[in-house]
């Protein structure tokens, strides 16, 4: 190993594991489900065992209310049609409440652990169990839409603007929220803007009511009538412009309790009384925890008096804190899975988020350097949109299940990765095809790994999710079932609530998040999507800051932050947000397990999407190949269960074993001999497990009812079936599991810009940036070969140009391939003169070319200025004067070349560069670090090594003596020139001196005003390449790195003289 390598290792931290877990159990011990493997077992029975269990009616309740109704007819008939059809209904909940530990009402709960010295996970009595019962969320919302429809004009209600709405041209544009039957529903509306519009809009936004805001109205407009001001600011209330000031916060406090203030504070006294009184009795439905259904009825006939329709199957959400005896989690065993993951991560191959890709190309493409507000910058007609929705109804299409052309397109077949090659090995073996199982060993692996820099891409914050299970010899098994973030809080927030220690311990992680990028604020997104997630996305104040985005917060508004507030900015190959108010970068985190890519507002996708920009989370796939196998071993890594044992089977196949309805078990041994398949199984539809006995007719026709439609059914082993699950209970038995572990990664990259002074870019005076045709600027685009247009712009326009001088105050060109390979000539005066005598003089000369096939075509094109890249709107006109000097230098340098040789270029652009520094009033050290910062850059870019600095080494030794002579020669004006070339050299180079000296006067006083939004380095560094991409006619950025390399070899030199 070398010593950069060593120094490399040393660097990298061990990944951090918080002091504490988080295990996740179903209500149950498996061992309920045994019932149904008996030989003689009768489903019946074991369902009615089960109802008897206590706690089972509730849950039941709470979960489907209609299907408790039906239990008393299945127990009359459990032979019919119907009586079946509940008894399958009834063994999918069981089965749920006795397998899955995913969050379900009462069916399972969570406990916060700590990590220690052993493993130690034993479960209480449930009558020590604490839970938490809310009033649904999607009810709470429809009570408060219902008080901002029909609100009252009493002075106690106020009214706010509408918190989506934004400006494009003369319109306003909002989104508007409106209930279905059972979700809550968004669309875009617009309206148009005028200067009563907007006067309205500003009055409310400190928030007033009805009456002080026709009073406001009328005082501004007195000419109006009452009535009419009355009517128009109703109008702007029905449409939703301006919304009743009820909030009903998704984070902070329980959000009924939240609400039950808000309509306090408004003076519905009677619908707060009632609501009040329904909260006591949830309340002492937690305390008493009686498990019977009477007190929840009981609460759905007093809601029933409020204005708003009640369902009692969406009425009510309850969360489980499980008690514990001991939960413990071994430091060791945590130890050890966090160098597997190091190694998966090793073995596999990056898969960076191009989910913005197409995004940053065209935001870069209209508002490249530009600070764009959010609001403005999604707007999915005028702006990026981000979402497929494009607010535009279709019926011809709507509903079909049409692909996203794009995304088929755009498909290509990731690389198979080391890890992916090993399995496969391992599976096509001989010696392992009759395996069940293969095992993979770390120690064997690690010589394999060629990702070394895997660590680094993980995201600061993010948590392992685990099943822990133990062999027969009490050995330890762990199932990674995967890892998730940013951040580690996603699947932690919504429980937060339910116990202290928890909150606690979930803000100190995201603390540390903060404090690993200390630059910027993280801030938690609160939006409610459509649907009716609000039960599980609703969570405490978790971080310092808050989007909030069609939502409440009871968060002090100081820390809240609007979308209005936002900008968006690309760099460095990343999608950024500057808060103006606060003058910081923000990083948007959701800390909820929404799925925020299904029906989803473009602001809300959009902010969740650049959680993904800085880092990944490590994971493990099996490779493609596996994917249509017929059957595929259980895969390990040590103990480590990466994939579970699965088989992929003809659902003829099982349709052939219950036809008519007649369960063949003969049929059944020989399918599961055949694929030598286990009688417990599991079948998944997304994260819904169904875990199935296939020897038991009801669990089989079960699997039958599920897989309809399908073709071939994707069947996984049961581990509980294969391993004993280390929770267990006092009497022993034991409960299937989920663990979260959260981690901390010190090693992932800071959240950090390079942006000078996003806010001077963003307060700066409007400047126009945006020239078309027969504007003040003719630009064109002239496509044809490299070469070709070179020697058009040297022998044919430039004397053109210089001969109608009349014509124009300004031209440059500009070098570019978009992918065609063209030069951009644009002028700058008189539109009339422009269009009317130029245009024709230059058609004159292409036309005849392009009719020849010299060049491929020619286009008239928008010109939009870079004005913050270039400092802005005082020192734009004055870069562009720059950017002609420059154009003309370089056109002549280029008749030069025929003469003497390529070497003009390189000559040329150092001599350029070291003298417009000098005349931005650098020194020589200045000049060094700022050449050494943009030579590094580049070198980044193109993967700098020392066998490529070698070379540039060796390449700087050929040039030496030329270069040397020029920049001697040329600091001492009376030596006269050695040669030719150098003298037709210096002498473009003191005419362009001439031109630019008065200008670069102007920009230095600027820069000494501070009146720049840029630091001079980053327009020094804008003005140099566009001198190197003017002067190398093609590969320009590869030719700058080596400018770059040759002029800092050159100031080093000069060092070592002094």
């Amino acid at each position: 190993m070398t010593t950069n390598s060593k120094q490399a290792n040393a660097t990298i931290q061990p990944i951090e594991n918080a002091p504490f877990f988080v295990v996740r159990t179903p209500r149950l011990a498996v061992e309920h489900l045994h019932a149904f493997s008996a030989p003689d077992a009768d489903s019946n029975v074991v369902l009615n065992d089960w109802l008897e269990t206590p706690g089972v009616l509730e849950a039941l309740y709470l979960a489907s209310p209609s299907l408790l109704d039906r239990i008393e007819q299945w127990r009359d008939k459990p032979d019919s049609k119907q009586g079946k059809k509940v008894a399958h209904a009834l063994i999918k909940y069981m089965v749920r409440m006795c397998s899955r530990p995913t969050p379900f009402g009462l069916f399972s709960g969570v406990h916060m652990g700590q990590v220690g010295n052993q493993t130690a996970l034993v479960g209480g009595e449930h009558t020590q169990d604490n839970r938490s019962t809310r009033l649904d969320m999607f009810y709470l919302s429809a009570l408060k839409e219902h008080f901002i429809k029909h609100a009252s004009r009493s002075d106690s209600l106020k009214y706010k603007p509408n918190s989506s709405h934004y400006f494009i041209a003369q319109q306003c544009r909002y989104i508007e929220t409106y209930l279905s039957d059972d979700s809550m529903q968004y669309r875009l509306s617009a309206v148009e803007s005028d200067e009563y519009f907007k006067f309205a809009l500003e009055s409310a936004k400190p928030g007033l009511s009805f009456n002080a805001l026709v009073e406001v109205f009328h005082a501004q407009y007195p000419e109006a009538d009452k009535e009419d001001v009355e009517a128009y600011i109703q109008d702007l209330i029905d449409e939703g412009v301006l919304q009743a000031d009820i909030p009903l916060p998704l984070t902070g406090d329980s959000p009924d309790l939240a609400l039950l203030k808000s309509l306090q504070a408004i003076e519905e006294h009677e619908t707060a009384d009632h609501l009040a009184t329904a909260l006591a009795q949830v309340e002492r439905l937690d305390e008493q925890k009686t498990g019977q259904i009477a007190p929840y009825k009981q609460i759905l006939a007093h809601l029933e008096r409020l204005p708003i329709k009640v369902q009692e199957n969406k009425l009510f959400q309850s969360d489980v804190y499980r008690h514990f005896d001991q939960c413990q989690l071994s430091e060791m065993e945590i130890s050890r899975l966090k160098k597997q993951l190091e190694l998966i991560a090793g073995l596999s191959t990056d898969s960076d988020s191009t989910a913005l890709n197409d995004f940053m190309a065209q935001f870069n493409a209209r508002f490249e350097g530009q600070f764009v507000p959010l609001d403005v910058i999604l707007d999915d007609e005028s702006g990026i949109g981000i979402s497929d929705e494009t607010g535009y109804d279709a019926p011809l299409i709507a509903g079909l299940p049409l692909g996203n052309r794009q995304a088929q397109s755009g498909r290509t077949t990731p690389p198979v990765s080391v890890l992916e090659s090993i399995i496969d090995d391992a599976i096509s073996l001989p010696e392992n095809r009759a395996k069940d199982c293969i095992v993979l060993k770390s120690k064997e692996l690690k010589s394999q790994v060629t990702n070394k820099g895997a660590v680094n891409k993980f995201p600061s914050s993010f948590a392992a999710m685990l099943s822990v299970y133990e062999d027969d010899n009490h050995n330890p098994v762990v199932k990674l079932n995967g890892c998730y973030g940013p951040s580690s809080a996603n699947l932690l927030g919504r429980f937060c609530h339910l116990e202290a220690s928890l909150k606690e311990q979930v803000i100190a992680q995201l603390r540390k998040e903060q404090a690993h990028s200390p630059d910027v604020i993280f801030a938690e997104v609160v939006h409610m999507p459509e649907g009716r997630p609000g039960n599980v996305i609703a969570r405490p104040h978790l971080r310092e800051y808050e989007i909030v985005f069609m939502a409440d917060s009871s968060l002090a508004d100081e820390y809240q932050i609007p979308l209005s507030d936002l900008h968006v900015w690309v760099e460095g190959q990343k999608v950024k947000l500057w808060s103006k108010r606060l003058n910081k970068q923000v990083v948007p985190r959701l800390s909820s397990a929404h799925n925020y890519s299904a029906r989803s507002l473009s602001a809300y996708k959009f902010l969740c999407m650049l959680q993904h920009q800085s880092g990944r989370a490590p994971n493990f796939q099996m490779p493609s190949s596996t994917a249509r196998s017929a059957f595929v071993p259980r895969v390990m890594l040590d103990n480590l269960i990466l994939s579970e044992k699965t088989w992929r089977i003809e659902r003829a196949q099982l349709e052939a074993i219950a036809k008519k309805g007649q369960f063949d078990r003969d049929k059944l041994n020989a399918l599961m001999a055949k694929y030598q398949l286990d009688a417990q199984v599991c079948y998944a539809i997304a994260d819904n497990v169904l875990q199935l006995d296939l020897t038991n007719p009801d669990m089989f026709a079960i699997l039958l009812s599920e897989t309809k439609g399908t073709t071939r059914v994707e069947l996984k082993e049961v581990l509980s079936s294969q391993y004993q699950s280390r929770v267990v209970d006092a009497q022993g038995l034991h409960y299937n599991n989920e663990l979260i572990v959260p981690l901390f990664n010190g090693n992932a990259p800071k959240h950090i810009h390079f942006a000078d002074n996003p806010i001077a870019n963003i307060t700066a005076a409007p400047i126009k940036r945006r020239f078309s045709a027969g504007s003040q600027w003719l630009s064109l685009k002239i496509y044809s070969g490299n070469s070709l247009v070179e020697q058009l712009l040297s022998e044919q326009l430039q004397p053109l140009i210089e001969q109608h001088r009349e014509l124009y105050d300004k031209w440059f060109f500009i070098r570019y391939s978009d992918p065609d390979w063209h030069l951009r000539l644009r002028f700058f005066g008189e539109p009339q003169v422009l269009c009317g005598q130029l245009l024709p003089l230059l058609n004159q000369l292409l036309d005849p070319m392009i009719e020849q096939g010299e060049l491929h075509k020619v286009e008239l094109m928008t010109y939009e200025r870079e004005v913050e890249r270039y400092g802005g709107p005082q020192s734009m006109a004055l870069v562009e004067s720059l950017f002609m000097f420059d154009s003309e230098f370089i056109a002549k340098v280029c008749a030069l070349i025929e003469e003497h040789g390529e070497q003009v270029r390189w000559r040329a652009a150092l001599l350029y560069t070291d003298r417009l520094l000098t005349l931005f009033n650098y020194d020589h050290d200045a000049k060094l670090a700022l050449i050494s910062r943009l030579r590094d850059g580049f070198g980044r870019e193109f993967g700098d090594s020392s066998a490529l600095r070698k070379q540039l080494g060796n390449r700087y030794r050929d040039y030496q003596q030329d270069l040397d002579k020029d920049f001697e020669q040329f600091n001492q004006p009376l030596v006269q020139a050695n040669d030719a070339l150098q003298s037709d050299l210096f002498a473009l180079l003191a005419q362009w001196q001439v031109q630019a000296e008065p200008v670069v006067e102007q920009l230095n006083q600027l820069i000494s005003d501070e009146a720049l939004n840029c630091s001079k380095d980053s327009l020094l560094g804008s003005l140099l390449h566009m001198h190197n991409n003017r002067m190398f006619k093609a590969y320009g950025r590869e030719q700058e790195l080596v400018i770059h390399d040759l002029l800092r070899r050159k100031y080093f030199s000069a060092n070592k003289q002094q």
